[in-house]
């Protein structure tokens, strides 16, 4: 029996299907499947459903006898018969095929179909290679459309690679599932997909060797450090994030700023990043001003304007040290000059996920210094940038900082309203830092109560 919260989200998608035009039939079953998958926030499930649509009126308006009968089975909402159509007439590898893979919701006969069209076009022992290029490409395309269908893609061809893999093909394997999962950790609640991929990276990390191919040893260790810090921030944990910063440290046994000025950067920006983040949670401003010190160094190492974008994510990381350091000495002259370098940051950040997380940093600073109009504008500009947030658990972080400024007006049925949806985010994870933030929020409401 579906449970409340799906026959909801199928209710919007037979909304959303309707508005685009489907047959409503088609979009029944849509809706159907989308509800109980993978990815329950409402517009990531729009976003696949608008897709299959979108794939369905192709076929509909490429014309021909066969594309006409499949068509007209899709809208009767006959998908896996006019996938038995397409076959029997011989377009396993047609575009129409995959297009039908969409429209049936299966990522894993897509995946399948990828690997044999590249078998058929990829030379002799390319196909690895061909197939991790096209996984990624189906990776960063689902990050950045916010689109659930091609992340599932890229996980099944992953997940083949995974069981064909051997030799030093491993860890390349091992790491592509792993990223893989990353990317849909961020996008989904709960740590499922994090802890995976943290394993996965753990292997690959472990595999390497740090005598015969130290540069690919340093690659996987900042890999694991990576997703170790993510998990570390997202549910303040310092043993993780002291975890993130061994891996970094061992990565700047390898790369140094003067033969790998790039990577070295990277690894000092990301260490830097994990310190401060560990000083903010133990309250240490000396340990945060030896982090923001580190950024000297990584500006020294990246001159020139390839290195232009890598600057940038360095000014955003010292921007968000800075603002620990300013909360935990209270210094209202450095928060304010925090909110200057994250104004800088977003003029140079249009990626929906970066974006928000510097969004939630600024809203976080303004509410640090009282500013709670401009603290409530950020974090509503934070979460209308879409569900990647959602999963990152800024939403829901927003959420509490909405509920915190609501409190503090005094309005208490806004708060109860920010606060409810906070606690629905964070609820496949109750052991979570930022639902103990929701259990003290609500603490405090009781208390003003009375």
């Amino acid at each position: 029996m579906a449970s409340g919260a799906e026959e909801a989200l199928k209710a919007e998608l037979m909304a959303v299907g309707a508005e685009a035009g489907g047959a409503a039939a088609l979009v029944a079953a849509l809706a159907a499947d989308l509800a109980s998958g993978r990815f329950s926030a409402p517009d990531l499930a729009a976003n696949a459903l608008r897709g299959a649509l979108a794939a369905a009126a192709e076929t509909k308006a490429e014309g021909g006898a066969v594309l006409a009968e499949v068509a007209a089975l899709n809208d009767q909402g006959a998908r896996d018969e006019a996938a038995a159509r397409l076959a029997a007439a011989g377009e396993t590898l047609s575009a129409a095929a995959f297009r039908q893979d969409r429209i049936c919701n299966a990522p894993e006969r897509a995946a399948a179909r990828h690997l044999d069209a590249l078998k058929e076009a990829a030379p002799a022992g390319g196909v690895i290679r061909a197939a991790v290029e096209r996984l990624y490409a189906e990776l960063e395309a689902g990050e950045a459309e916010n689109d659930p269908w091609r992340l599932l893609v890229a996980l099944e061809i992953a997940k083949a690679l995974m069981k064909r893999a051997k030799g030093r093909d491993l860890g390349q394997a091992q790491t592509s599932l792993a990223n893989c999962h990353q990317v849909i950790g961020q996008f989904r609640p709960g740590r499922k997909h994090l802890d995976l991929a943290a394993d996965l990276f753990a292997a690959a990390a472990k595999a390497a060797s740090r005598t015969k191919q130290p540069e690919n040893w340093a690659y996987a260790q900042h890999n694991l450090g990576g997703i170790q810090e993510l998990i570390g921030l997202r549910h303040q944990d310092g043993a993780m994030l002291k975890k993130a910063a061994k891996a970094y440290g061992n990565v700047l046994e390898v790369f140094n700023a003067q033969g790998n000025p790039v990577e070295w950067a990277s690894a000092t920006s990301a260490l830097a990043t994990v310190k401060a983040a560990l000083g903010r949670m133990a309250q240490d401003h000396v340990q945060i001003a030896e982090a923001v010190a580190m950024f000297d160094d990584v500006f020294d190492a990246l001159k020139g304007e390839d290195c232009a974008q890598d600057r940038a994510s360095a000014r955003a990381n010292l921007a968000m040290a800075n603002r620990h350091l300013g909360e935990v000495t209270e210094d209202a002259a450095l928060l304010r000059t925090v909110l200057e370098d994250l104004a800088a940051a977003l003029e140079d950040t249009p990626a929906p996920g970066p974006r928000a997380r510097l969004l939630q940093a600024r809203a976080l600073t303004h509410l640090a210094l009282k500013d709670l109009g401009a603290a409530q504008a950020d974090f509503e500009a934070a979460l209308a940038l879409g569900s990647r947030d959602f999963a990152d658990y800024r939403a829901g972080a927003n959420h509490i900082g909405l509920a915190r400024i609501a409190l503090a007006r005094g309005d208490l049925a806004g708060a109860e309203a920010a606060l409810t949806t906070a606690e629905a985010a964070f609820a496949a994870e109750p052991a979570s830092a930022a639902r103990r933030d929701c259990d003290a929020l609500r603490e405090a409401m009781a208390a003003q109560k009375g």
